[in-house]
């Protein structure tokens, strides 16, 4: 079964391994996504070694269809967060057999 990790996971698992208090782990956890949030939003990049790396992409303005009106509409230009695993990463992740 695939492993499911979300925010309350991490904080359990720097509770468990650190032996801090919940709410400390708690904060380390709020403390690096807010720093990576923060990073990402002033155009920067978050670069992890071993992990990978978060970037902002510039999504172009194009031309869309409304699906419920099926009118074509312009969707405008986005910035957007995008994720480039690591070499080590995609090693490990092709490695493991089910």
């Amino acid at each position: 079964m695939a492993k499911f990790v979300n925010k309350e996971s991490l904080t359990e698992t720097i509770h468990n391994d650190l032996k801090i208090s919940r709410k400390e782990a708690g904060h380390a956890v709020e403390l690096i996504f807010k720093e990576i949030t923060d990073a990402l939003a002033q155009e920067g990049e978050v670069d992890i070694a071993g992990f990978g790396k978060f970037v902002i992409f510039d999504r172009k303005e194009r031309m869309g269809i409304n699906p419920v009106t099926k009118e074509k509409m312009m969707i405008h230009a986005t910035k957007l967060p995008k994720f480039k695993p690591s070499i080590s990463l995609k090693k490990i992740c092709n490695s493991k057999e089910d």
